[in-house]
């Protein structure tokens, strides 16, 4: 799809037509974000403005001069009252969430508060008090957050009702990795690691509605390719070639999406990114570094 030596961490649009990346291809040219369409073709410059992009994409959130703005792409702007920090936009664009902690660097015993408001800052206010943990995404339905915190030296996966700040708890161990939200809000899958007991230390789908944890037997990277279908790109140091495995969440059955010796492909340093619609992967070629669009099988 590119030259080599292009970029790292590619993203994709929100329609799944192009495959985005950070990148300045030569002294005469802007830097900034680039996109080359996921059929093929030359790559094309798309915006100078680095950040946060809304889902509708219409919306760029960025820090400038220790204080977060976000702008209506192509219009105007305004500032956040949140001091700065990251924020996340709710999956319809119009509330976004951040995260106040009391350091940066003692996870487990930092204390937090959880903050949402419109999208154009009005109506801020405090909707949790977490202990360890923080943010991690919005549901669907932009009236809960998934959130993790630390109860009797035990971390939680929560989804948090910013309405009436009620928690339900979804999972808990020892401290988890790795937490993602499936597009539907359903299921949550995320790893633990370094617990120090190889039976538990693994890949886990839990479901956000009281459903049991389930481990996995496969472990690697993984993205939700849809409602029930997580895609996972196993880890396997001894062999020459990645491979893309599919597992169902209500069958509880894996198959093989791509064969290593028809499709043979290495991914570098975790340089990968599953479309939006879940129909491709692009990924940074660990052989060559250009930029590859793999199509997947339904």
């Amino acid at each position: 799809m590119t030259p080599g030596n292009c970029c790292v961490q590619p993203f994709w649009s929100a329609d799944s037509s192009q495959v985005r990346y950070i990148d300045r291809p030569s002294t005469g040219q802007p830097s900034g974000i680039w996109a080359v369409n996921a059929n093929g073709g030359a790559p094309q410059f798309v915006s100078a403005r680095l950040g946060l992009y809304s889902p509708d994409e219409k919306l760029v959130a960025y820090p400038e001069s220790g204080q977060t703005y976000i702008e209506r792409v192509g219009g105007e702007r305004w500032r956040v009252p949140n001091g700065g920090r990251a924020l996340l936009f709710s999956p319809d664009s119009t509330q976004i969430a951040w995260q106040v902690a009391s350091s940066t660097v003692n996870f487990d015993s930092r204390q937090v508060q959880i903050w949402i408001a419109a999208v154009d800052g009005s109506g801020a206010r405090k909707v949790a008090d977490l202990a360890g943990g923080g943010l991690n995404a919005w549901f669907p339905d932009g009236r809960r957050l998934l959130v993790t915190s630390r109860v009797d030296n035990v971390s939680q996966i929560v989804m948090l009702d910013v309405a009436d700040a009620s928690q339900t708890v979804i999972a808990r161990a020892a401290r988890f990795q790795g937490i993602g939200l499936s597009p539907g809000g359903g299921w949550a899958a995320y790893t633990i690691d370094f617990s120090g007991d190889s039976s538990v230390d693994g890949l886990y789908i839990a479901g956000t509605m009281g459903q049991t944890a389930r481990r996995l037997d496969l472990f690697g990277a993984f993205a939700w390719r849809s409602e029930g279908r997580l895609v996972v790109i196993p880890l396997e140091p001894s062999v020459a070639s990645n491979r893309v495995m599919e597992y169902a969440t209500v069958t509880g059955s894996a198959r093989a999406l791509t064969d290593q010796a028809q499709t043979p492909f290495q991914i570098a340093a975790g340089n990968w990114a599953l479309s939006p619609d879940g129909r491709r992967l692009a990924f940074v070629s660990a052989v060559d570094h250009n930029l590859w669009v793999l199509d997947l099988p339904e």
